[in-house]
C-alpha cells in the first residue's frame, strides 16, 4: 500500500481484491474509501477527515490525476480502480449485499440489471433519512444490517458524509465490508452515462458529471484545483528527502 499525499492508497488490484476476499471469507468488518480529487482536497484541509479515510481497511484510487502525480513523482505505473469499476466488479460476484442510501428506483434498476445478466440477486436496500452525519441512529441502523448479514454494504451518501457514516457505524456492525461509492451505482444503472472520451488513465468521469450536476461538481473541481499545486510540491519534497 502506498502512502502518498498523507493517504493510504492501494494501487495494486490483486492486493486489493485479495484483501476484500479475505475480509468477506473470515466474516470480518471494515470499510473502503474510494479516493478521488474531491476526497484528497477535503483530507488536505481536514485532518480529522483524513484520519477517518486512513482508518479504512483498504482504499483505492478513483482519481486519474492522482495516479498521474504519483507515477510522475515515483516513476511508477499505477492505474485507477474507480467507483463505477468497483461497483460493477463486486455487485456481480453474487455476494449477499445491501445498499444504504440512494433511491428505491435506483435500487430496483440494479436488481433489474442483475436479473438481466442472470446474476444471483441476494440484494437488499435500506433507505436512510436525510440527516447530518451526527444525527443518524447508528445502533438501530446497524441492527437492521446485522439482521440481513450482508457480505458487502454499499454506502451511497457522497463524500465526506459516507466516509464519516462508515466510520461511525463500524463499531455496531457484526460483519460486512462497507464501500463508500457515492454515485457509482448510478453509473451502473445507466442513470449516469460513462464518458466515451478516454485518454490513457484519464476517464473524465468528473467532466461527465459536470454537465449533470454543474453546481456541485464545479465546487468540487475548484476545491481540488486550489490544493493541487500544494499537495504535488509537498509530495515531491517528501520523495526528495528519501533520496
Amino acid at each position: 500500500m502506498a502512502n502518498v499525499f498523507s493517504l493510504h492508497i492501494e494501487f495494486d488490484r490483486d492486493i486489493f481484491t485479495n484483501k476484500i476476499f479475505t475480509l468477506i471469507k473470515e466474516r470480518r468488518k471494515g470499510y473502503v474509501c474510494v479516493i478521488d480529487g474531491n476526497v484528497l482536497a477535503m483530507t488536505y484541509r481536514d485532518r480529522t477527515y483524513q484520519d477517518i479515510v486512513n482508518a479504512a481497511c483498504i482504499n483505492t484510487c478513483d482519481g486519474s490525476s492522482i495516479a498521474m502525480m504519483v507515477n510522475w513523482i515515483y516513476k511508477t505505473k499505477y492505474s485507477v480502480f474507480n467507483g463505477p469499476q468497483l461497483f460493477k466488479e463486486y455487485v456481480e460476484k453474487g455476494y449477499r449485499q445491501i445498499l444504504l442510501g440512494n433511491t428505491d428506483e435506483i435500487f430496483e434498476n440494479v436488481k433489474i440489471e442483475l436479473q438481466r445478466k442472470s446474476i444471483k440477486n441476494d440484494f437488499f436496500h435500506l433507505s436512510l433519512p436525510f440527516l447530518d452525519v451526527e444525527n443518524f441512529d447508528y445502533p438501530t441502523i446497524a441492527q437492521e444490517i446485522n439482521h440481513i448479514q450482508p457480505d458487502i454494504i454499499w454506502v451511497s451518501l457522497g463524500a465526506p458524509k459516507q466516509e464519516k457514516f462508515m466510520n461511525k457505524i463500524l463499531p455496531y456492525l457484526n460483519s460486512g465490508v462497507m464501500f463508500g461509492i457515492g454515485a457509482a451505482v448510478n453509473f451502473y444503472t445507466g442513470d449516469y452515462k460513462m464518458p466515451r472520451l478516454k485518454i490513457n488513465n484519464f476517464s473524465f468521469i468528473w467532466l461527465k458529471r459536470m454537465f449533470s450536476e454543474p453546481k456541485k461538481q464545479i465546487k468540487r473541481v475548484k476545491n481540488y484545483i486550489s490544493i493541487f499545486p500544494f499537495v504535488f510540491i509537498r509530495e515531491i519534497r517528501k520523495n526528495n528527502k528519501k533520496a
